[in-house]
């Protein structure tokens, strides 16, 4: 089974890296923007890395996982777990200042699902995903800034 591959980006002017990191950070406002995720609460914190409870799902179908963040604000936060439904899982935030005023952000991911039902899922669900994920945290950077 291949590991499946993905990300987006988006220019976002009038904002710095500083607050579209803060947002990204924010995990436990994941369930917010992030299709499928019920739940992503903080069990632990060490110096710039952070632990969470995941939970995610659609209907009866959930699956239960750890995940490790490692900080490095505020250019970058990965999120990375091999437990639950992943054999392998990477999700990189990327945030790059553009000229004066504005911000690239950048999310890029890898991932090895354990089941090959859940793969094929993944496989053809994630490009529409994306486009679900980039829409909602537009939506999330105007609730949160207001502009």
């Amino acid at each position: 089974m291949h590991a499946l591959k993905g990300g987006w980006r988006i220019d976002v002017p009038r904002h710095t890296p500083e607050e579209l990191y803060a947002l990204a950070v924010d995990i436990e406002s994941y369930p917010r923007f992030l299709p499928w995720c019920q739940q992503a609460r903080i069990r632990a914190r060490d110096g710039d890395r952070i632990e969470v409870d995941n939970l995610f799902g659609l209907g009866p179908m959930q699956a239960r996982f750890t995940s490790q963040a490692l900080e490095e604000p505020p250019e970058r936060l990965t999120i990375t777990s091999q437990d639950g439904p992943f054999r392998r899982f990477r999700l990189i935030w990327e945030f790059a200042p553009l000229g004066e005023e504005g911000c690239r952000v950048e999310a890029s991911y890898k991932m090895e699902l354990r089941s090959p039902m859940l793969h094929s899922m993944a496989a053809m669900t994630l490009p529409a995903m994306e486009h679900k994920v980039v829409r909602n945290f537009k939506e999330r950077i105007r609730r949160v800034y207001g502009r």
